[in-house]
């Protein structure tokens, strides 16, 4: 059994830095120049492990923080309440850049291109552009389009019968 004690302790050692390099068939210097690296290297990794355990350390201290003052602001508060508020702070972001948009656009550089005034030249622009890139309609697509029409219309005053209601006159043209 002493035997099998000391294969178990031989085949368990970890060869080092040391037994590697003696075999490699290179100078002294580049073997002393590799293990310089590999230490390097090693302790690296070890300080980042190290830095990276104290970084989550301190984040789950600081989220059982949060945690505990926002059910402390919570307190006392419906469930409707507190989704209400969760609501308001998801909104906040979206709201804010809303209202500088506008504010952009009604107050802020109020020359050629800015302001309320570029917007609709803008717009006026993109239609002008839409309008000479799109084809104009073809008899076909406005006869589709006015059968279309013809077929909501129809669909309107069955359901006025239906339903009860006065039917109303639906003429070409009224009440577009």
């Amino acid at each position: 059994m002493a035997d099998n004690d000391k294969t178990q302790t031989t085949e368990e050692k970890q060869p080092t830095l040391e037994d590697i390099m003696g075999e490699l068939p290179i100078s002294d210097e580049h073997k002393q120049a590799l293990t310089n690296l590999f230490t390097n290297l090693a302790t690296q990794v070890v300080q980042s492990n190290e830095k990276m355990a104290v970084m989550e350390a301190t984040i789950n201290e600081l989220s059982t923080k949060a945690n505990e003052a926002t059910a402390k602001a919570y307190e006392g508060l419906s469930a409707d309440q507190r989704y209400q508020i969760e609501m308001a702070k998801a909104a906040a972001p979206a709201q804010a850049a809303q209202t500088q948009m506008i504010s952009a656009m009604l107050g802020a550089n109020r020359g050629d291109t800015g302001g309320l005034e570029g917007l609709v030249k803008s717009a006026e622009s993109l239609n002008s552009l839409r309008d000479f890139l799109l084809p104009p309609a073809t008899p076909q697509q406005l006869a589709l389009e006015q059968a279309q029409i013809e077929q909501i219309r129809a669909q309107t005053r069955l359901m006025n019968k239906v339903t009860g209601k006065k039917v109303e006159d639906f003429v070409e043209g009224k009440g577009e």
